[in-house]
């Protein structure tokens, strides 16, 4: 079976020279050596030939080299993929080269790189050699997602490597699954990279997505205008309400519908009163205060007349009082006249005694008599004067009243009238008012288009079809299918690997969407996570079965997934030394017998690439078994401490 597999990796100078590193096609391939000599940037040249956003290689070798290519094949066909290097801190350059054919090779020299382009042309190319579909992953739409968001060969390298960081890691399964940037985007390239669903099936969920954001916003354009509409009805309502108040012209139909109210309103919105409004009448004297001016002087008059009129009557009492008076005192002094006064004798009439003349009392008595009498004729004189004086005065009272009540209707007339015009003034301006309400309310509100619910149908229906053909349901049986067979094959490999108890003999389980592995152990029924494996070695061994147990699947199924896996340091739990930063370490040179659970793990590479499915394993090591043949003849390069064999010549000039 034939799959693509790396056949080369070269590195050039500033100066011409070439550095290339050779691999065996459908085989393991181990580079040992030292730490420090440049191993694990073999991996990092890979990925950047693969069209990587930045660019991880060393700052030693890219200080030395001007571009990095690799040779890839697959059957007959040759690709050829290179990418220029820039100089200093900023070294990742978006100048690639492609080339493919039966013929086509690495040149010796970077100037005779073919098939220049950008980073995205150049791996939009690569990506339709290998059979991997460029479609969005989650209709991505602007520039700066398009990046990571589609099906590309950035997703399938996370079947490809293992790194230092994910080759015993108690958390993360694949390579940039610990990245928040890429970890979405790898699990949604899942199903298509494990075949459940196609580049059809993909680009109709596509539109699926996309028909979802439509009916959203069709959605969010009906609720929008509903609102608008039930305001429109609800402020126009209240408008023609206030109209009516205000004494406007409003037809009775105008409640009808939206096109009445909208023609009732336009009309009210140029209504204008019939007769201007009174203009200012300051400096004159209206009737009301001329009326109110009489009825002061009236009241006034009126006011002095009652004031006589009870004077007089005070005046006619006392004179009635006195008369009375002079009138008892009179009938009390009449016994005068039985007397002679005007005799020179007089007599006693008592004893009839004859006497010289009157006594003094006699002549008081005729005195108060005399004057009583004149005081009554007085008062009989005066009389009629006072009464004919009250006659006029109550004649006078009579029309002061009458004229009175004239001025009192004609105010009560005057008042109604002007209330009236108050009020009519007052609705002239609030009809002017709300006219001009109307009229702001209809330049806001007219504008709105009318909702056209077609296109929300059309998605709808267009939706409808689209998940009968492309719903989950079909592709998430496919996808069950796969898991099923990838746990299938990563439990028989776990199971041939070291593994500490209580784990040699469980199930595996791979679950896709998360991604995750559950360890069954059927024969208690417990399950495990991956963090309860608890050590190293139980880490390495499930990573190798899962990334194995998928690249059997991926030969099976004719993934576009390369057949390459890159592993950098299956020893790492036995040689826990080379996790420490900063420490050179030098090539471990081993036996069988000193590491017979290590040699485990490469005797089944070894066996893994002979079953002929096109898998190819680029193993770089720390470890060196000098006593076994089949992993001495797989290591390719060998680069130790005290040798001065590295990937990158010290001696290559710096820029």
């Amino acid at each position: 079976m034939s799959r693509w597999n790396i056949k080369e990796v070269a590195y050039y100078s500033h100066d011409g020279q070439v550095r290339k590193l050779t691999f065996e096609i459908g085989k393991v391939n181990i580079i040992t050596g030292a730490s420090g000599t440049g191993k694990s940037a073999v991996i990092q040249t890979i990925d950047y030939c693969f069209g990587s956003s930045t660019c991880e290689i060393p700052i030693f070798i890219t200080d030395r080299v001007c571009a990095v290519g690799i040779h890839m094949v697959n059957g007959p066909t040759n690709a050829i993929i290179g990418r220029r290097v820039r100089a200093g801190a900023a070294k990742t350059s978006h100048q690639m080269y492609f080339n493919f054919g039966s013929a086509a090779e690495l040149p010796d020299d970077a100037k005779d790189l073919l098939g220049e382009g950008n980073r995205d042309i150049t791996r939009a190319s690569i990506e339709r050699l290998l059979g991997i579909s460029d479609l969005a992953l989650h209709g991505a739409e602007s520039k700066a997602d398009d990046e990571d968001s589609r099906i590309s060969l950035r997703q399938a390298t996370a079947f490809m490597y293992l790194t230092k960081n994910i080759v015993d890691s108690d958390k993360t399964l694949f390579h940039g699954l610990d990245a928040a940037k890429s970890a979405g985007h790898i699990v949604a390239s899942i199903p298509y990279f494990l075949g459940a669903i196609d580049a059809r099936t993909l680009q109709g969920r596509f539109t699926i997505r996309g028909l979802n954001r439509g009916i959203e916003a069709e959605e969010k354009r009906k609720a929008l205008y509903q609102k608008n509409d039930d305001e429109f009805a609800s402020v126009s309502h209240a408008l023609l309400d206030e109209a009516i108040a205000c004494g406007m012209p409003v037809t009775d139909s105008a409640f009808l519908t939206t096109k009445d109210r909208l023609e009732n309103l336009t009309s009210l919105a140029s209504w204008s009163a019939k007769q201007s409004l009174p203009s200012s009448t300051e400096g004159k004297i209206s009737p009301l205060a001329e009326v109110y001016g009489e009825k002061k002087k009236v009241s006034e008059r009126l006011l002095g007349l009652r004031q006589e009129w009870r004077a007089a009557t005070a005046t006619t009492q006392l004179t009635e009082a006195v008369r009375d008076g002079v009138e008892r005192q009179q009938r009390k002094l009449n016994a005068i006249q039985f007397f002679d006064l005007e005799t020179s004798e007089s007599v006693c009439p008592v004893c009839s005694s004859k006497t010289a003349e009157p006594t003094a009392q006699h002549l008081a008595i005729t005195r108060a008599f005399k004057s009583l009498t004149a005081e009554r004729d007085v008062v009989k004189k005066n009389r009629p004067i006072l009464d004919a004086f009250k006659q006029r005065l109550s004649i006078s009272i009579e029309e002061a009243s009458t004229m009175m009540r004239s001025l009192d209707v004609r105010t009560q007339e005057l008042v109604a009238a002007d209330k009236a015009f108050q009020i009519e003034e007052e609705n002239t301006y609030r009809a002017a008012r709300v006219s001009g309400r109307i009229g702001f309310f209809l330049e806001n509100f007219s504008g709105q288009e009318p909702f056209d619910g077609k296109k929300l149908n059309r998605y709808r229906e267009e939706l409808e079809t689209l998940e009968a053909e492309f719903g989950a349901d079909a592709a998430e049986e496919k996808l069950r299918a796969a898991e099923l067979v990838i746990s299938e094959n990563a439990t028989e490999i776990f199971g041939g690997l070291p593994v500490a108890e209580p784990f040699g003999k469980t199930h595996l389980i791979f679950n896709s969407k998360k991604p995750s592995v559950t360890v069954r152990d059927t024969t208690v029924g417990r399950s495990y996570k991956l963090t309860d494996l608890g050590s190293d070695q139980n880490y390495l061994s499930l990573h190798i079965a899962l990334l194995f147990g998928m690249h059997r699947f991926f030969a099976a199924m004719k993934s576009p997934v390369p057949g390459v896996i890159v592993i950098d340091q299956v020893s790492r739990p036995y040689f826990p030394e080379q996790k420490k930063k900063g420490v050179a370490r030098d090539e471990a040179e081993v036996t069988s017998d000193d590491a017979a659970s290590l040699l485990e793990y490469f005797n089944f590479m070894f066996d893994e690439v002979e079953r002929d499915e096109g898998l190819q394993v680029i193993i770089l090591e720390h470890a060196y078994f000098v006593d076994d043949k089949r992993y001495k003849d797989a290591v390719r390069y060998r680069w130790r401490k005290a040798d001065s064999e590295r990937l990158i010549p010290p001696e290559w000039p710096q820029r």
